[in-house]
């Protein structure tokens, strides 16, 4: 009675979790599809991300809800073949676009290749991740024999004895995508940091540079003090800098009578003129100042908003990692050691792995602004349309 208890209600909680599953992945594919400042390179996989999410959840997790419910069903062996298939294969599709997606964040925050970044790319690294799966679990449910496993209560063939048809596809779509993101995420933490410190050790370089030179320039202007018939070429300068004297025409004048001229051309006639002072003709320096430094503060505004957006981007795929990690992991792990595993442990890992696509779009919403935004927009649209 416990035990029915105990099946019924991870019925109930499956059931829950793919009704919010199949919302969620069609409320992100369609604010995506549908927002200009959505329809970026950057989504692509979190569309295709979302698709998988649906399909599994379609195909996996709302078919275990009638295993739980009966467990003595035995369901033909067409729909139990499709059922084992067709989940193991989405559920190495999903981590095909785990490494994808951290694929391209390496790409776009350690290397400088533009090549590397293009659609091209992206498109041949998401179908390899939906096509690959395909191909190397056929065999194992080709080969081996499938039906109801009565410890995962489901079609599969993790009971097979044959190890070497579960190392094999587990290697190639499971294990080496699965490492091979979390290399591409230190790599990116690494370079992030190395970078950190290289901005830090720099700031710290220019500010010893100024403290130098601002204190070298003070013990000039002491020494020019101290000598009235020579003083010093920092006052002289600072002086020629700080009261510029305007011409007739309206430029700025700069420097003294020792200065020399760098145009020539208006100055051709005066050169020939001994003792005549040679005179540098500028704009006037407040406006070039203005638009200097409005130009060097747009343009840090813009790099440090393109940085920040980047390492929020970054933060939420590395997130969406490691919940990928906490929901699927636990379960794959005991597939893998079937026989070692009580059915109490895969009820929950599967109950986990149903979750991990629920949590997806939570997780788009909570860590991107222009996500977040998007979901409002749609739901506020519905819910006009409905009233």
């Amino acid at each position: 009675m416990v035990i029915r208890a105990g099946l019924y209600s991870a019925a109930v909680v499956i059931g829950v979790i793919v009704v919010v599953t199949i919302l969620g992945c069609l409320l992100t594919i369609v604010t995506i599809l549908t927002r200009p400042n959505l329809r970026k390179l950057v989504n692509v996989p979190l569309v295709s991300l979302s698709c998988a999410g649906l399909l599994y959840a379609i195909c996996g997790p709302a078919l275990w809800i009638h295993h739980f419910l009966h467990p003595q069903w035995e369901p033909p062996v067409a729909l139990c073949w499709f059922e084992s298939y067709i989940t193991t294969v989405l559920f190495g599709v999903l981590i095909g676009h785990m490494l994808c997606i951290a694929l391209q964040r390496y790409f776009i925050v350690c290397t400088y290749s533009t090549r590397l970044k293009s659609t091209c790319v992206l498109i041949t690294m998401l179908l390899l991740a939906w096509l690959l799966p395909f191909v190397f679990f056929l065999p194992l449910n080709v080969l081996e024999e499938i039906k109801v496993d009565p410890k995962i209560m489901r079609c599969g063939s993790a009971g097979t004895t044959s190890l070497w048809a579960k190392i094999l596809p587990a290697i190639v779509s499971i294990i080496i995508p699965y490492v091979a993101s979390l290399v591409c995420y230190a790599l990116i933490q690494n370079h992030v940091r190395k970078s950190r410190n290289r901005v830090m050790a720099n700031a710290e370089n220019d500010a010893n540079r100024l403290a130098v030179a601002f204190s070298g320039g003070e013990r000039g202007d002491a020494c020019g003090k101290g000598d009235d018939a020579s003083p010093s070429t920092s006052t002289a300068t600072a002086h020629s800098l700080i009261s510029p004297r305007k011409a007739s025409d309206g430029g700025v004048w700069m420097g003294d009578d020792r200065s020399s001229s760098g145009d020539e051309e208006q100055n051709t006639g005066d050169q020939n003129k001994p003792g005549k002072p040679k005179v540098i003709f500028l704009a006037p320096p407040a406006a070039n100042h203005a638009r200097t430094d409005k130009q060097q503060r747009a343009s840090q505004g813009s790099s440090s908003q393109h940085n920040a957006a980047e390492r929020q981007i970054t933060k939420m795929m590395m997130t969406l990692f490691a919940v990928f990690t906490a929901c699927c992991m636990p379960m794959t792990l005991m597939v893998m050691i079937h026989d070692k595993v009580p059915s109490e442990a895969f009820m929950v890992g599967s109950i986990l792995m149903a979750l991990n696509g629920a949590l997806n779009p939570i997780v788009y919403g909570l860590m991107n602004k222009n996500i977040r935004q998007g979901y409002k927009h749609i739901w506020d649209r519905i819910l006009n349309y409905i009233t």
